[in-house]
């Protein structure tokens, strides 16, 4: 090799060597480093910042920094020179653009934490605008249209987790479940389908808390200010509760299906003895999902896994329902209709269930 070759061949090992430095200091920077404390002033410790971070945040001599200690001893250092800001999304709309569709990605901007989204029109269309304006407001809690015309609507999702904290809005939730499913075993009994219909339109209450208290949870998750402002002590618990939410919201589309069985047996009389044994399936039911709340809300174990062990029962009356539903007179329909409802009844228990495994789970704790 003579002497130009060489000097090329350096020439191109240099950026080499040069970028594997700078992916090393970043795979350091991302896995954290030791620092020593240091003691100043003769009672106070002081540490310094990672220079990469700081210069990657903005930081500079005198800047203000937010420190929050956490649950689980550490401490979460915030550039008080970051102003977080959500950008605006914005969901373009064409002339055949399908209306469920639209609402879905409007409320996965909802859920996700975006504050500001705008609904853009290609064309001009005032009945799907109308229909667009009344679901968003029908479906989500702490909505409003600020800005509206005829090609646009500019809607801001206002912070509720002050005045409806997290817990408060699960329990309204929880609440509105529980009515659900009692009053679709009253409609199914009495033959009462204006009741059964009320039942189904309430569904939509319990998914306006479910999107409100899944968009508290994963803002919490981006912001660990939050949590603590939310209620919770950990992400981790931010996880829990977003699965205990799931297990509500299908609790309420279970109680729904059940009314839903009522309309379908178009005011069939059912016997006496079946009627006897929904009931007692209900009743066994709705004390899995209760004692589900309350273990939830007291952090019992015990209350959790006592809740669990019915399950069981729930189990043995569902088996006994359905063979009192399969010797009655009733037709086909009314058969797959009611067969449809017990079997509901039962994944209430079993979601209720699933609530109880997560407390359990939660009262163990992290190991970290």
């Amino acid at each position: 090799m003579n002497h130009q070759q060489q000097e090329e061949a350096e020439k191109v090992e240099e950026p080499q060597e040069a970028e594997v430095a700078q992916q090393n200091s970043q795979s350091k920077s991302n896995r954290g480093e030791t620092r020593r404390v240091q003691l100043t002033g003769g009672s106070t410790l002081v540490v310094s910042l990672p220079s990469d971070w700081a210069k990657g945040v903005g930081l500079k001599a005198k800047d203000e920094v937010f420190m929050v200690p956490q649950t689980d001893m550490s401490l979460l250092v915030i550039p008080g020179t970051r102003v977080e800001k959500t950008p605006e999304r914005v969901i373009e709309i064409s002339q055949k653009e399908d209306e469920d569709e639209i609402l879905r990605a409007f409320i996965a901007y909802y859920v996700s934490g975006f504050d500001v989204v705008r609904l853009k029109f290609k064309t001009p269309q005032p009945e799907l605008r109308s229909k667009l304006k009344a679901h968003i407001r029908h479906k989500l809690i702490g909505v409003e249209i600020v800005e509206e015309t005829t090609d646009n609507i500019l809607a801001q999702c206002l912070h509720g987790n002050v005045d409806l904290p997290l817990k408060k809005a699960l329990s309204r939730m929880a609440i509105i479940t529980s009515s659900m499913q009692f009053d679709a075993v009253k409609s199914l009994t009495n033959s009462d389908t204006a009741l059964a219909a009320e039942i189904i339109d309430r569904d939509d209450e319990v998914d306006r808390f479910a999107h409100f208290i899944s968009r508290q949870l994963n803002l919490a998750v981006h912001n660990r200010v939050m949590i603590q402002e939310i209620g919770l002590a950990t992400a981790q618990d931010c996880m829990n509760y977003r699965m205990i939410v799931k297990s509500i919201e299908r609790i309420a589309d279970h109680a729904a299906q059940i009314a839903g069985s009522e309309i379908l047996l178009e005011r069939r009389k059912i016997s006496p003895s079946l009627v006897e044994h929904i009931m007692k399936l209900s009743k066994l039911s709705s004390e899995v999902y209760d004692n589900a709340l309350r273990a939830v809300h007291s952090g019992s174990s015990k209350m959790a896994n006592d809740a669990i062990l019915k399950l069981k029962q729930v189990s043995k009356e569902e088996e006994l329902a359905t063979e009192e539903l399969i010797s009655s007179r009733l037709d086909n329909k009314a058969v797959i209709s009611l067969r449809l409802a017990l079997e509901s009844l039962r994944r209430i228990a079993e979601y209720s269930s699933d609530i109880c495994e997560i407390v359990v789970n939660m009262m163990v704790g992290s190991p970290l």
